[in-house]
Order: structure tokens, then C-alpha cells, then sequence
């Protein structure tokens, strides 16, 4: 079994924090997404895993040879110019070999089972499989009664049982990518819609469990609320025990206060008075003595003075 983790993207809606740190290696509970997601295909049985890169792509490629699981054999998809959902994979595909794999968004964070999705794909002889969730910020994805995609959002003629999300988690076969462009940048979506329109076999599947894309500062600091507080099945790994996480090489000064959760990265440290409430320190962050933070993710080597609420800095 194969897979491919799409890790080449910007992250735009997390910047400031991904100014110096790609989507892909943003900690959770100070785990990496990119390291989160290979530790379960590798518990999963994958024996070889695609990623590709493209922006801050050095520091992707540093992590890899560091943290890659012994069982589980990465490659890495280099991509000079990057070349979107679709083009990456058509890109890898010698990499990725002739059998059906899964496709990964790094930057999402699910407890599904995705090799499920990769199992009905060969039963029903499919070109793709989709997970899907119920999301209504982004319900695109329309399905009719038996679990088919007849197409997405924005297309006419559409006899729509239900709308749901696509959650970043697929089965794909190699079918899919004569229905794509043979190089440059190109959309999943534009090759599904192609498959569907040629009268090929694209399939939903609703995912049972915890699924959300971490697409902002907020929802970051609302999941590791959620994993301090009332972690779900799956995820209970990476609660802390406790309202604190200090990483590697942190410090808390004398008279630090903690109110609700703070999860220090590598080398992140409070100054004496600090009060934190509900925060997320990047490596090297550090709050100065007497700031007041709280609800707010802090990029890496950030230093924190007065009082900071909500959102990112970096």
C-alpha cells in the first residue's frame, strides 16, 4: 500500500505563523502534523509514503530525514514551481507505482480509518473515493442517494441528495490521471469533474470520528482546547496530563500564572509574572516578564511583551 501526503502548500491562512514555518510541520500538542500523519499511515501498513514539497521546502526535507518512521519508506516529490492538488500528484506518479493509494492533506487532522476508503475503491471498481465530512463552511461536494459524487458546487443540473465536505482524505486510482493534465499545475477537483463528466465512477464516503483542517489561528487554539480539556477517541494521545505541555529546553520563571492550557514548544519560556491563558508558544517563543497572553498562538522566536489577545503573532 501506498500514499501520498500533499505538504507543498503555503498555509496562507495561518500566516502570520507560517511566515517561518510551513502548514505541514505545525505542532499539535507539539507534534507536527506532517509527523502525526506518518506515524498512522505507517501504523496502517503503508510501506512507502510521497510527500511533496515546495514552499520552505528545506526545512520539510530536514524533517524528514529526522523523524520518518523506520518502517515506512518516504520519497520525496520536489516541486520548483508548485503545482496544486492535482499536477502533485500526476507529477509523483512514478513514485506512487500503477496499484490505487491514498491521498493525504497534511494539514488536516482525522481519526479515520482511511484505508477503508482505498478498500470500497477496489470493490466498486472506482476512480476515486472521497471522505467526507459534514462541514457547512465548506459543503461543495454533491452526492445522490447511493454514495455517488455527481459533482460540485457552482456546476448546473445537479439532482443533489446531500452536500457535504471534502475532508482531504481520498483513495485514488491511476485512472485518474487521464483526466488531468500530464504536467504543470492542475485541481483535483478539475480532474474529478472531468472523470464524472466521462461517465467514470467517483464515490463519497462520510468518515466517522474527529476530523478539522486547522485553516486559522483560532481553530488551532480551539483543537488544543478541545485535547486539554475533553480530548476525542483517537486523539487521546496527545492530551496532556494536566493544563500544561512544555517541550524540550522550556522554562517558566518564578510566578508564572496558567489559566486554562499553554503548550510551550523547544526552547519556548515564560518570564517571571507571565500569565498565559490558553496559549500556544512556537519554538523559541518567549513572554516577558509581567505579559499577559492569552488565546493567541505565538510564532517561532516571537517575544511577547504588554498584553497579547487572540489570534497569531510572529
Amino acid at each position: 500500500m501506498r500514499a501520498m501526503i500533499l505538504a507543498a502548500g503555503y498555509g496562507t491562512r495561518l500566516r502570520p505563523l507560517t511566515d517561518k514555518r510551513p502548514k505541514c510541520l505545525m505542532p499539535v500538542m507539539n507534534r507536527p502534523l506532517l509527523g502525526l500523519w506518518l506515524g498512522r499511515l505507517a501504523s496502517w501498513g503503508v510501506e512507502r509514503a510521497v510527500v511533496n514539497t515546495h514552499y520552505l521546502a528545506d526545512m520539510v526535507h530536514a524533517y524528514l530525514e529526522e523523524q520518518t518512521p523506520e518502517e515506512l519508506e518516504v520519497a520525496i516529490s520536489p516541486e520548483p514551481e508548485i503545482l496544486g492538488t492535482g499536477g502533485g500528484p500526476v507529477a509523483a506518479r512514478e513514485l506512487l507505482g500503477p496499484e490505487p493509494f491514498l491521498l493525504v492533506n497534511a494539514d488536516v487532522l482525522a481519526t479515520a480509518q482511511v484505508p477503508k476508503l482505498l478498500e470500497r475503491l477496489k470493490s466498486e471498481d472506482a476512480v476515486a473515493v472521497l471522505g467526507l465530512v459534514d462541514e457547512a463552511r465548506f459543503n461543495t461536494v454533491a452526492l445522490d442517494q447511493e454514495g455517488r459524487v455527481l459533482g460540485f458546487k457552482g456546476q448546473e443540473g445537479l439532482s443533489v441528495f446531500n452536500w457535504l465536505t471534502y475532508s482531504g482524505l481520498a483513495a485514488l486510482s491511476p485512472r485518474l490521471f487521464k483526466y488531468l493534465p500530464p504536467s504543470g499545475r492542475s485541481s483535483l477537483i478539475d480532474g474529478l469533474k472531468a472523470a464524472i463528466a466521462a461517465g467514470d465512477k467517483v464515490l463519497g464516503q462520510p468518515l466517522a470520528g474527529f476530523w478539522d483542517d486547522l485553516g486559522t489561528p483560532e481553530r488551532l487554539i480551539m483543537l488544543h482546547r478541545r485535547l486539554a480539556h475533553s480530548p476525542p477517541a483517537g486523539l487521546r494521545g496527545l492530551s496532556p496530563e494536566g493544563p500544561l505541555l512544555l517541550g524540550p529546553g522550556t522554562r517558566l520563571e518564578n510566578g508564572v500564572q496558567v489559566k486554562g492550557f499553554a503548550v510551550l514548544g523547544q526552547g519556548a519560556r515564560a518570564e517571571a509574572g507571565a500569565f498565559l491563558n490558553e496559549v500556544v508558544l512556537l519554538p523559541g517563543a518567549r513572554v516577558t516578564a509581567g505579559a499577559v497572553v492569552e488565546q493567541a498562538v505565538l510564532g517561532d522566536d516571537f517575544v511577547a511583551s504588554g498584553h497579547l489577545e487572540g489570534g497569531a503573532y510572529a
